[in-house]
């Protein structure tokens, strides 16, 4: 019963940032801030079926159907997957507060924005989008499954094609200054040299 109600205020509590942060900065620039696309749409339902199937599979007989992986089903497991999704949703916050008024949710080709190369930014190009990632490895975590398992898979590929959009959008718009910034920073995670 906790475990459910973590899970569900947890993503309430996603959700919220998530819709904050897109009104925040659209109201300061006075333009739309997401891209109605089927790239976004599919992230988006994507997205939401995580949570639901999920948040349904705290009841024994829906985590059954849905193709339990027992093995990796444990109290441990749970609670690091519902720490690490706060912390994907602290993180989520905290990176896309650092891309300032430049936030967008999808390519929107009629905006220019300005190149973040601050913050995370000056390590990682996109990791607002490792955050993700981070919080559908805890929903498998807290509640592992062969359905879960394909739903997290799936957006994961969803997102690795948005910002594989980006960064062209990104090259093209900002040219030497973006290739510059790509040569130094890696994708995911950071470059060591």
């Amino acid at each position: 019963m906790i475990e459910t109600i973590l899970l569900v205020t947890l993503t309430a509590l996603y959700l919220f940032m998530f819709i904050t942060r897109n009104l925040l900065v659209m109201k300061r620039i006075g333009q739309p801030v997401r891209k109605a696309d089927l790239l976004v749409r599919s992230a988006i339902i994507l997205t939401t079926f995580c949570f639901i199937v999920t948040i349904f599979s705290t009841s024994d007989t829906w985590y059954d159907f849905m193709g339990k992986i027992a093995f990796l089903r444990s109290p441990v497991l749970s609670h690091i997957g519902l720490l690490l999704f706060l912390i994907s949703i602290i993180l989520c916050w905290i990176f896309s507060s650092q891309l300032k008024d430049s936030w967008r949710v999808g390519v929107l080709e009629d905006q220019k924005t300005t190149l973040i190369k601050a913050g995370i930014y000056a390590y990682v190009r996109n990791p607002y989008f490792v955050s993700y990632f981070i919080m559908y490895l805890s929903l498998l975590l807290i509640r592992p499954s062969i359905i879960l398992l394909v739903l997290v898979i799936l957006p994961v590929i969803v997102f690795h094609k948005m910002v594989l959009k980006e960064e062209a959008y990104l090259l093209q718009t900002h040219g030497k200054e973006y290739e510059e910034y790509k040569s130094k920073t890696g994708r995911y995670l950071p470059r060591f040299r």
